[in-house]
C-alpha cells in the first residue's frame, strides 16, 4: 500500500479513536462556536464591540446539563461611542414572548435585535429610548448604528445574551 491509496476502514476506525481521545482529553470549549461566529460577524461588519458591563431579568443558561437558569433584571453594554441598557419583561400580548425596553446614550440611533431566525430594527427617540415587542425567548445580540445616515460610522455590536 502506498501513500496514494485511498483511506481504508482501518484508517477510518483509527481516526475515530483519535477523535474520541482528543474529545475526552482536550474538548472544544463550551461556547467556542458562538464566539467564533461573533468574531467573524464583527470582522465582517468592521464593528466596534460593546462590552457586557452589568447584568442586573434576563435568563442565562448554564453550559452543563442540569445547571439552572439565572434570572437577571437588566443588562448594560458599553462601547466607546455608545452605551446600551436593555430590560426584558414578559410580553403583554403574546404569551411566552418578551418585550425589550432599551436605552442608548445617543439619541436617534438604529438598534437592531438579531435572533437566530429574525432581526427587528427600532429607532431610538430623542432621549435614546426604544421598545421591541413580542420577541421569542432565545439568544439575541444587538447592532447599534449611531449615525445611520453615515455609512463610514462603524456599528456597535454586543455579545449574545439569552432572553
Amino acid at each position: 500500500m502506498s501513500h496514494n491509496d485511498a483511506i481504508d476502514e482501518r484508517d477510518v476506525a483509527n481516526l475515530g479513536l483519535m477523535r474520541d481521545l482528543f474529545a475526552h482529553a482536550d474538548p472544544v470549549p463550551a461556547g467556542l462556536g458562538e464566539r467564533l461566529k461573533f468574531a467573524i460577524t464583527v470582522q465582517a461588519l468592521h464593528a466596534e464591540v460593546a462590552e457586557l458591563m452589568e447584568s442586573a431579568l434576563l435568563a442565562t443558561r448554564g453550559t452543563e446539563a442540569g445547571v439552572e437558569s439565572t434570572r437577571i433584571d437588566s443588562v448594560t453594554f458599553a462601547a466607546p461611542s455608545v452605551n446600551l441598557m436593555v430590560s426584558v419583561s414578559p410580553s403583554e400580548s403574546v404569551p411566552g414572548h418578551v418585550r425589550i425596553d432599551g436605552w442608548t446614550t445617543r439619541p436617534e440611533c438604529l438598534v437592531e435585535a438579531v435572533m437566530e431566525d429574525r432581526a427587528v430594527t427600532e429607532k431610538t427617540d430623542a432621549h435614546g429610548r426604544f421598545v421591541i415587542h413580542d420577541l421569542p425567548h432565545g439568544p439575541i445580540h444587538f447592532v447599534i448604528r449611531v449615525d445611520p445616515s453615515d455609512p463610514k460610522v462603524r456599528p456597535v455590536i454586543t455579545p449574545t445574551i439569552e432572553v
